[in-house]
C-alpha cells in the first residue's frame, strides 16, 4: 500500500512540474500566435463530424493564455445550437451548467474564468453532445493535465453521451501523462496542426 501512495505522491509531484512549465510557456505565446493558433483549431473542430450532428455542446470560457474558444462559440450561435458553459457550484468544489447566449453578461467565477450569471438556464448534462476541454498537456492517449482542481474530471463521467474534446495548442502534446486512477480521457484531441483520435473509450 505505502508504494502505492509513493508512486501516486510522485505522478502528482510530476504532473505540477509539468503544469508549471506548460503556463510558463502559455504566458510567453505572443498574443497574434495565440489567435492564430486558436482559430485553426476551430476551423478543425468545426470540421468533426461530432460537431455538425451536436445539437448542445458544452463550452468554457477562455481565459486570456488559453485556447481562444469565442469563434467556435459563435459558430455555434450561428448554426442554432445550443451552448452551455460552466458555472461554479455554490460550494465551489464542482461545475454546474448554465445556458451561454448570445450578448449574456458573464461575471468572473473568483477562480480567474468568466462564468454565466445565476440567473441563466439550467442545462441538462445527459442534453450535451460534444464537450469542450481545457488543457495544459495532453497525450495520444487522451490523458490530459489540468490545472489541478479536479473540476473536468468530477465532471466528465456525468456527461454520459458526450465527445470529449480537448483543444490545445500542438507544442502542449507530450510523450505521456503521468495518469493516476479517476482521471478522465478525452476521446479527441484538437491542436492548431492536427486531429488525434484516441480510442481511450
Amino acid at each position: 500500500m505505502s508504494g502505492d501512495h509513493d508512486d501516486d505522491a510522485l505522478r502528482v509531484g510530476v504532473k505540477d512540474e509539468i503544469r508549471a512549465r506548460r503556463r510558463a510557456l502559455r504566458r510567453a505565446l505572443p498574443a497574434d500566435a495565440r489567435e492564430r493558433r486558436s482559430a485553426a483549431i476551430a476551423e478543425r473542430v468545426h470540421s468533426l463530424d461530432e460537431w455538425q450532428s451536436a445539437e448542445t455542446i458544452l463550452a468554457f470560457i477562455s481565459m486570456r493564455t488559453e485556447v481562444q474558444t469565442r469563434a467556435l462559440v459563435e459558430l455555434a450561435w450561428n448554426e442554432k445550437k445550443r451552448v452551455a458553459a460552466p458555472r461554479m457550484s455554490a460550494e465551489r468544489d464542482d461545475l454546474t451548467l448554465r445556458e451561454w447566449r448570445e450578448g449574456d453578461e458573464l461575471e468572473e467565477s473568483g477562480m480567474m474564468f468568466l462564468q454565466p450569471l445565476t440567473s441563466a438556464a439550467p442545462v441538462a448534462e445527459e442534453t450535451i453532445a460534444l464537450v469542450l476541454v481545457p488543457a495544459l498537456a495532453v497525450d495520444d492517449r487522451g490523458q490530459r493535465i489540468g490545472y489541478g482542481k479536479g473540476f473536468y474530471d468530477r465532471l466528465l463521467p456525468r456527461l454520459v453521451g458526450a465527445t470529449r474534446v480537448a483543444v490545445v495548442f500542438d507544442f502542449e502534446r507530450i510523450a505521456e501523462v503521468p495518469n493516476r486512477a479517476g482521471d478522465q480521457p478525452v476521446d479527441v484531441i484538437v491542436t492548431d496542426a492536427r486531429v488525434v483520435r484516441t480510442g481511450a473509450r
